[in-house]
């Protein structure tokens, strides 16, 4: 049975102790399973008190990110393996069964030009031993597609699946976000249906990233597509109340999408879960 889950941005922009706690006690609040947690910078992240929140509060935590500028790719294969591999460590710390997200790009960094078939020949090889170290952790590795103005690689799920076949490793899944699928995808449903068991993920996003079920996302085709397939992953509201700069930067993100955050939790997510229930995910 899927769990269900939210992104910490809709509690705090960054992981201060005092934000951590105030995402955490949210997520435990709102009657979550787990919290998905952003390593944007994961060599200064604090573990012990990350962990010590997740026990208080008896919630789970996954781990998400995109490639900093300095481990983009493909420009720079063999930092960003090291930096995914700090990353894999840091998430295995935290208790997190994955790490996923952009992991094959830096949001924001655009070519100019098509992708070519070396781009992904690079992809692969920076991304194989991240996926290998991740099987030794007992972790499962992620493939977001993204839209068009934030990456040129990866934009559609019938692109995330040939970067899965190509890379050939078990443990790599496809995570789908309907915010994206939305700008990007003939419609929802079948992108779903044809990802089949390579679909581990998936951010249930509004079409303006605000509550969902205001916009313009077609849920029931979501839901039905998932329902089709026997979904077992992650379901995550993911809701961009607040930002860092770095994101707000990468995802043009400059004006407020909800005016009250605490009613977007409630409305949304009790939205999500009368979907969720209506097409069998959840009992």
């Amino acid at each position: 049975m899927p769990r269900f889950g939210a992104h910490a941005f809709i509690w705090a922009a960054e992981w201060s102790p005092e934000a951590a706690e105030k995402v955490v006690a949210g997520a435990a609040e709102a009657g979550l399973d787990f919290v998905e947690i952003p390593l944007l910078r994961p060599e200064r992240f604090d573990v012990a008190l990350t962990r010590r929140l997740l026990q208080q509060y008896g919630l789970g935590c996954t781990c998400s990110l995109a490639l900093p500028v300095e481990a983009s790719l493909p420009e720079h294969p063999e930092a960003a393996t090291r930096f995914l591999m700090q990353a894999l460590d840091t998430a295995h710390r935290l208790g997190s069964p994955v790490l996923t997200g952009v992991t094959y790009a830096t949001l924001g960094a655009l070519s100019g030009r098509a992708p070519s078939n070396e781009d992904y020949a690079v992809i692969v090889r920076a991304l194989k031993p991240v996926a290998r170290h991740a099987a030794r952790l007992g972790m499962r590795l992620g493939l977001e597609p993204v839209n068009r103005y934030e990456t040129y690689l990866l934009n559609l799920a019938a692109q995330g699946l040939a970067l899965i076949e190509r890379l050939d490793e078990p443990n790599v899944f496809l995570h789908l976000d309907t915010y994206h699928m939305n700008i990007e995808e003939k419609g929802f449903r079948d992108p779903i249906v044809r990802a089949g068991r390579h679909l581990g993920y998936i951010h249930l996003s509004e079409s303006d990233r605000g509550t969902p079920g205001t916009g313009n996302v077609h849920w029931d085709e979501v839901f039905a597509g998932l329902s089709e397939i026997g979904f077992g992953g992650d379901l995550v509201m993911e809701s961009f109340v607040t930002l860092n700069p770095e994101i707000a930067r990468a995802t043009c993100m400059w004006r407020k999408v909800v005016e009250d955050p605490q009613a977007m939790v409630r409305e949304g997510l009790a939205f999500l879960r009368r979907k969720a229930h209506q097409y069998g995910l959840l009992t």
